[in-house]
């Protein structure tokens, strides 16, 4: 029996052809990258740029906002008011002693203290240059009375009352003198010639502060240790022995020692209720004497009594009628 030899076929696997890329492309392709690489690398830097600018613009504009906030607005509360008030009645002195019938160094003495206090020219302001009158015009007080605060300046009113000699004739004179002065650095100037306005006081009514109408209901045991230790609370209060009043009252009261405690009456002595626990309130109306003019007069308390072990003490005083305050 004859076997066949059977043969495989191989088949031949196709190699893959490779292309190959002209030097020209090649070239091209790596221009083309070198290029988006390039604009990509401008843009990001024009970014980071802005960036930065902006960042340094908003750092600028924090620092700007940092430094304007540090500098002092010449307002009422960063100016000293006690300076002020120095400042504009001693101008107020100055300006108003004159004599027209002084001889021609005083008035130049005069002028020269007055030009330290102005930022305008002092003539502005030199009334004894007026040779038709023969005037002695003398100071005898000032006070400021209010400040107002405009853009361009400060209005500082000063009530001034000044005597005026003509001749044989005196008269006393009382005005508001209005001072436009500019603050700086705590520092003072006269920016425009001072002016005069009626005096007016801001005078009006409100209610008074009245005893209390509802009294607390006090046994006449308590009334009567509470009248006594008033009458001797305010006799150390008149004496104005500070150490004595420490062992009486929470914060002593410096007073003066030329009044003493004469009297108060036990029937208008009015008692009402707090809101602190064991606190008894207490309004009375006291009447002192002057040591010196032998002159009485009458002043009105309200005061919060916490018991003791053997007697009270001032836990609060109030120069005024009140039950509010002091709870």
């Amino acid at each position: 029996m004859n076997l066949k030899k059977i043969k495989k076929k191989e088949k031949r696997v196709k190699r893959p052809q490779i292309r190959k890329l002209s030097q020209k492309k090649a070239n091209k392709i790596v221009f083309t990258g070198i290029c988006l690489l390039s604009v990509a690398s401008a843009v990001g830097v024009i970014r980071a740029n802005m960036v930065a600018s902006n960042f340094d613009q908003l750092d600028s504009q924090v620092r700007n906002l940092s430094e304007s906030s540090d500098e002092p607005l010449e307002t009422e509360s960063t100016y000293d008011i006690v300076a002020l008030s120095f400042y504009a009645t001693s101008f107020a002195k100055e300006y108003l002693n004159m004599d027209t019938t002084a001889d021609e160094n005083k008035k130049n003495e005069r002028l020269e203290r007055l030009s330290n206090y102005l930022s305008i020219d002092v003539e502005a302001v030199d009334e004894s240059t007026n040779q038709q009158l023969e005037i002695v015009r003398q100071f005898k007080e000032a006070s400021v009375t209010k400040v107002i605060e405009e853009e361009e300046c400060l209005l500082v009113y000063v009530y001034t009352t000044y005597e005026v000699k003509q001749k044989d004739k005196v008269e006393t004179i009382s005005k508001e003198m209005v001072l436009p002065i500019q603050a700086k650095d705590q520092l003072f100037s006269i920016v425009s010639r001072p002016y005069f306005l009626a005096t007016t006081l801001p005078q009006g009514k409100t209610k008074a502060l009245e005893p209390v109408d509802e009294q607390a209901e006090v046994s006449t045991d308590e009334k009567a240790k509470m009248e006594k230790f008033l009458k001797l609370f305010f006799e150390k209060y008149a004496t104005a022995k500070k150490q004595e009043l420490l062992l009486l009252m929470k914060e002593p009261i410096d007073t003066t020692d030329h009044m003493a405690f004469l009297e108060f009456n036990k029937n208008e002595v009015k008692y009402f209720k707090t809101n602190q626990k064991d606190v008894q309130g207490v309004q009375v109306s006291v009447v002192f004497i002057d040591k010196i003019t032998g002159i009485a007069h009458t002043e009105d308390f309200s005061l919060w009594l916490s018991k003791t072990e053997n007697s009270y003490f001032v836990n609060t005083l109030k120069h005024y009628f009140t039950e509010k305050e002091g709870n």
